[in-house]
């Protein structure tokens, strides 16, 4: 039994560093995350909160999440859309509301003095919301992180996720959620205190 402690010890500690040696898992998220620096928000058509056609909810999305941005110390926020290394576009949800038409019932409705949602990328998508036969609904919020090619047009996305009121400050849900993906595929360091004015 004691010739054979040491062949045991030997194949104990082989087997013992073999996770070690293992591959690492690869993050669920683009190195983009990793590497930028810079964000800049937006809406999906491309205004931005200097635009003063914007959107008054557009306008307080922007503002709700360029503020989670800054809290949140990772990256700075950029102030020109092509000196960004993330573009993150906001689209807050519209209430939808019947409306009269000729068509068959169960038609599609659009929203009232509202274009169909679309991916910035892709101008080509049509309407993603139906109407409730139950009268108004809440179209959900969205928030699509994309890269910027050199020629300024969007590369992605990179991420997206929708939520009912998800843009709604002071927490921005949407925002938290990228916070926790980013964080958990690509641990930083701890976020830098904000100067104080």
């Amino acid at each position: 039994m004691r010739r054979n402690l040491p062949a045991f010890v030997l194949l104990l500690a082989i087997t013992g560093s073999a996770p070690a040696t293992a591959k690492p898992k690869k993050p669920s998220l683009p190195e983009a995350f990793e590497t930028a620096h810079t964000v800049f928000v937006e809406t999906r058509d491309a205004r931005d909160i200097t635009d003063i056609r914007l959107d008054r909810d557009d306008r307080k999305a922007i503002l709700d999440v360029q503020d989670g941005i800054q809290d949140w110390g990772r990256y700075t926020l950029s102030r020109s859309r092509r000196d960004a290394d993330l573009i993150l576009v906001v689209y807050k949800g519209r209430v939808v509301r019947d409306q009269p038409n000729s068509g068959a019932p169960g038609s599609l409705h659009l929203p009232v003095s509202h274009s169909p949602i679309q991916d910035p990328s892709d101008a080509s998508q049509g309407a993603t919301n139906t109407s409730s036969l139950n009268g108004p609904t809440l179209e959900k919020d969205r928030l699509w992180v994309y890269t910027i090619q050199s020629d300024g047009k969007l590369n992605g996305p990179i991420w997206r996720s929708e939520q009912e009121l998800g843009l709604n400050g002071p927490n921005v849900p949407l925002l938290q959620r990228l916070r926790d993906d980013v964080e958990k595929a690509y641990p930083g360091a701890p976020a830098k205190p904000q100067p104080t004015p």
